[in-house]
């Protein structure tokens, strides 16, 4: 009995330190094409999730939050904050059946929530890290909700030549709306190199500088 007890313990043992090893947590650095740079921080843990990323707008100080689970190969979001110096500006909030959202000096809306949810950053890591999206699906930036229906999403993949090694680059890009969104990754890789987000003929960019500390 003792030797089994001793072998149970292993075993587990075992199995929490293979949940680690497969643990993420990635902290990066992107350049924009508006000359501010964004610092992003991303850690799975193979249950729970949480993104951060920070800009530097000028008299802003702006931080994107996302923390959520994951389930069947997907990341379920369940809270979204947009803060700026330090405070919250809007925000959404979900569970199984509602989703909260809104700007916080407003009273928060509420409606049924029907199709799984994503905000920019968390779009992108889903692409990265499980090559799929949901067929429809809506983001939010937590003031509004951008509902998606039958998204075709469009992907390629090519070989690139960075610093005289070569990578195999893959390329999501869909149209949602009078939206445009494309994310480009490595082979191997579970962050994305380059998103791109285009609307009403604006075009913001973030493309992957570094890791930092």
């Amino acid at each position: 009995m003792k030797l089994l007890n001793k072998c149970a313990v292993l075993a587990f043992s075992f199995l929490g330190l293979s949940a680690n090893l497969f643990a993420e947590n990635f902290n990066l650095k992107y350049s924009s094409n508006y000359l501010m740079p964004a610092y992003v921080h991303f850690k799975n843990d193979g249950k729970n999730y949480s993104i951060q990323s920070k800009i530097n707008v000028p008299l802003y100080n702006i931080v994107f939050s996302a923390k959520g689970y994951e389930s069947n190969q997907q990341f379920q979001m369940l809270s979204y904050r947009d803060s700026r110096n330090g405070k919250t500006y809007a925000m959404a909030e979900l569970d199984s059946k509602t989703i909260q959202y809104g700007k916080v000096k407003d009273p928060l809306k509420k409606e049924s929530l029907t199709l799984p949810t994503f905000d920019l950053f968390t779009l992108a890591f889903q692409l990265s890290y499980y090559d799929k999206l949901p067929n429809s699906f809506q983001t939010t930036n937590g003031k509004k909700l951008y509902p998606s229906e039958n998204v075709a999403l469009n992907k390629s993949q090519k070989s690139v030549k960075v610093k005289g090694n070569s990578y195999e680059e893959i390329t999501y890009r869909f149209k949602t709306g009078d939206k445009y969104i494309t994310v480009k990754k490595y082979v191997g890789e579970k962050f994305p190199r380059y998103i791109s987000y285009s609307r009403d003929g604006d075009n913001y960019e973030l493309k992957f500088d570094s890791f930092v500390e």
